[in-house]
Protein backbone atom coordinates (compact mmCIF):
# COMPACT_ATOMS: atom_id res chain seq x y z
CA UNK A 1 0.00 0.00 0.00
CA UNK A 2 1.61 3.52 -0.91
CA UNK A 3 2.46 5.94 2.04
CA UNK A 4 -0.30 8.91 1.53
CA UNK A 5 1.54 12.59 1.30
CA UNK A 6 1.02 14.84 4.70
CA UNK A 7 1.26 18.47 4.31
CA UNK A 8 0.82 19.03 7.58
CA UNK A 9 4.63 17.61 7.96
CA UNK A 10 5.98 20.36 5.69
CA UNK A 11 4.17 23.36 7.04
CA UNK A 12 5.42 21.80 10.76
CA UNK A 13 9.22 21.70 9.47
CA UNK A 14 8.80 25.18 7.89
CA UNK A 15 7.25 26.95 11.14
CA UNK A 16 10.22 25.31 12.99
CA UNK A 17 13.00 26.21 10.64
CA UNK A 18 11.16 29.76 11.08
CA UNK A 19 11.01 29.70 14.73
CA UNK A 20 14.62 28.52 15.02
CA UNK A 21 15.67 31.16 12.59
CA UNK A 22 14.05 34.23 13.96
CA UNK A 23 15.76 32.72 17.75
CA UNK A 24 18.94 32.99 16.51
CA UNK A 25 18.91 36.14 14.60
CA UNK A 26 17.32 38.18 18.09
CA UNK A 27 20.36 36.64 20.00
CA UNK A 28 22.45 37.61 17.59
CA UNK A 29 21.01 41.50 17.30
CA UNK A 30 21.01 40.77 20.59
CA UNK A 31 24.75 40.53 21.50
CA UNK A 32 26.07 42.47 18.12
CA UNK A 33 26.30 45.55 16.10
CA UNK A 34 23.83 44.09 13.59
CA UNK A 35 20.98 45.76 11.77
CA UNK A 36 17.33 44.71 12.55
CA UNK A 37 16.50 43.97 9.52
CA UNK A 38 19.39 42.08 8.02
CA UNK A 39 18.69 38.64 7.23
CA UNK A 40 20.90 35.40 8.22
CA UNK A 41 20.91 32.29 6.75
CA UNK A 42 21.23 29.04 8.91
CA UNK A 43 24.53 27.74 10.34
CA UNK A 44 25.99 31.23 10.21
CA UNK A 45 29.14 32.39 12.35
CA UNK A 46 29.34 35.74 13.54
CA UNK A 47 32.22 36.78 15.70
CA UNK A 48 32.20 39.95 17.91
CA UNK A 49 33.57 43.40 16.52
CA UNK A 50 31.39 42.81 13.28
CA UNK A 51 28.90 45.49 11.88
CA UNK A 52 25.86 44.62 9.62
CA UNK A 53 24.15 47.60 7.62
CA UNK A 54 20.29 47.37 6.77
CA UNK A 55 19.00 45.29 4.51
CA UNK A 56 22.31 42.74 4.09
CA UNK A 57 21.68 39.35 3.43
CA UNK A 58 24.17 36.21 4.50
CA UNK A 59 23.69 33.32 2.80
CA UNK A 60 23.79 29.93 5.04
CA UNK A 61 27.36 28.58 6.29
CA UNK A 62 29.00 32.32 6.34
CA UNK A 63 31.86 32.74 8.54
CA UNK A 64 32.27 36.70 9.68
CA UNK A 65 35.71 36.67 12.34
CA UNK A 66 37.21 39.73 13.69
CA UNK A 67 39.69 40.29 16.27
CA UNK A 68 40.25 41.69 19.24
CA UNK A 69 41.59 45.09 17.62
CA UNK A 70 40.21 44.50 14.56
CA UNK A 71 36.76 44.66 12.99
CA UNK A 72 34.51 43.54 9.96
CA UNK A 73 32.29 46.68 8.25
CA UNK A 74 29.71 45.10 6.02
CA UNK A 75 27.60 47.93 4.47
CA UNK A 76 23.31 48.38 3.31
CA UNK A 77 21.80 46.16 1.19
CA UNK A 78 24.74 43.53 0.38
CA UNK A 79 23.87 40.24 -0.91
CA UNK A 80 26.65 37.91 0.85
CA UNK A 81 26.25 33.92 -0.93
CA UNK A 82 26.78 30.74 0.84
CA UNK A 83 30.12 30.05 2.75
CA UNK A 84 31.12 33.08 2.65
CA UNK A 85 34.27 33.93 4.87
CA UNK A 86 35.30 37.17 6.11
CA UNK A 87 38.38 37.24 8.16
CA UNK A 88 39.77 40.13 9.76
CA UNK A 89 42.60 38.26 11.72
CA UNK A 90 44.81 35.71 10.54
CA UNK A 91 48.03 33.62 11.77
CA UNK A 92 50.91 35.83 12.00
CA UNK A 93 54.53 34.54 10.21
CA UNK A 94 56.37 35.36 13.17
CA UNK A 95 54.45 32.71 15.41
CA UNK A 96 52.13 30.77 13.32
CA UNK A 97 51.46 28.36 15.69
CA UNK A 98 51.56 27.41 19.64
CA UNK A 99 54.20 26.04 21.32
CA UNK A 100 55.33 25.22 24.56
CA UNK A 101 55.84 28.81 25.60
CA UNK A 102 52.41 30.02 24.65
CA UNK A 103 49.60 30.64 21.67
CA UNK A 104 50.59 31.28 18.47
CA UNK A 105 50.46 35.45 17.69
CA UNK A 106 47.55 36.78 14.96
CA UNK A 107 47.65 39.74 12.57
CA UNK A 108 44.53 41.60 12.57
CA UNK A 109 42.95 44.46 9.99
CA UNK A 110 40.12 45.86 9.39
CA UNK A 111 37.47 44.82 6.65
CA UNK A 112 35.24 47.24 4.65
CA UNK A 113 32.79 46.52 2.40
CA UNK A 114 30.16 49.12 0.98
CA UNK A 115 27.03 49.30 -0.04
CA UNK A 116 25.32 47.02 -2.62
CA UNK A 117 27.90 44.91 -2.54
CA UNK A 118 27.28 41.69 -4.15
CA UNK A 119 29.51 38.57 -2.89
CA UNK A 120 28.93 34.97 -4.79
CA UNK A 121 28.94 32.23 -2.85
CA UNK A 122 32.03 30.39 -1.56
CA UNK A 123 34.42 33.84 -1.09
CA UNK A 124 37.51 34.09 0.86
CA UNK A 125 37.77 37.65 2.05
CA UNK A 126 41.31 38.63 4.12
CA UNK A 127 41.81 40.64 6.32
CA UNK A 128 42.63 44.56 6.09
CA UNK A 129 40.74 45.00 2.27
CA UNK A 130 38.24 47.12 1.28
CA UNK A 131 35.39 46.95 -1.10
CA UNK A 132 33.54 49.61 -2.66
CA UNK A 133 29.90 50.48 -3.24
CA UNK A 134 28.02 48.27 -6.16
CA UNK A 135 31.27 45.67 -6.18
CA UNK A 136 30.41 42.37 -7.34
CA UNK A 137 32.60 39.37 -5.96
CA UNK A 138 32.20 36.14 -8.27
CA UNK A 139 31.94 32.93 -6.96
CA UNK A 140 34.58 30.91 -4.96
CA UNK A 141 37.25 34.11 -5.55
CA UNK A 142 39.69 34.60 -3.07
CA UNK A 143 40.17 38.78 -2.46
CA UNK A 144 43.31 39.17 -1.51
CA UNK A 145 43.33 43.30 -2.75
CA UNK A 146 41.08 45.70 -2.35
CA UNK A 147 37.39 45.85 -5.06
CA UNK A 148 37.21 49.75 -6.08
CA UNK A 149 34.07 50.88 -6.34
CA UNK A 150 31.00 49.12 -9.34
CA UNK A 151 34.59 46.95 -9.93
CA UNK A 152 33.66 43.09 -10.88
CA UNK A 153 36.47 40.76 -9.83
CA UNK A 154 36.73 37.19 -10.06
CA UNK A 155 39.37 34.04 -9.75
CA UNK A 156 41.78 32.67 -7.61
CA UNK A 157 43.35 35.14 -6.29
CA UNK A 158 40.47 37.64 -7.59
CA UNK A 159 41.17 39.86 -10.27
CA UNK A 160 39.78 42.59 -12.45
CA UNK A 161 36.96 41.73 -14.95
CA UNK A 162 35.50 44.72 -15.73
CA UNK A 163 33.78 47.71 -13.90
CA UNK A 164 30.11 47.65 -14.30
CA UNK A 165 28.72 50.33 -16.50
CA UNK A 166 24.92 49.36 -16.35
CA UNK A 167 24.61 50.53 -13.31
CA UNK A 168 22.83 53.84 -12.98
Amino acid sequence: MPIKYIPIIDELSAFILNRARSYKKNKLLKSKNIHSSVRIGINCLIDKNVFIGKETYLGAGCQLYSGNFSTVNIGDYCAIGYNVHIKSRTHDLAKPTADKLGGNKRKEQDIFIGDNVWIGDHVFIKEGITIGSNAIIGANSVVVNDVKQREIVGGVPAIHIKFNTLLK
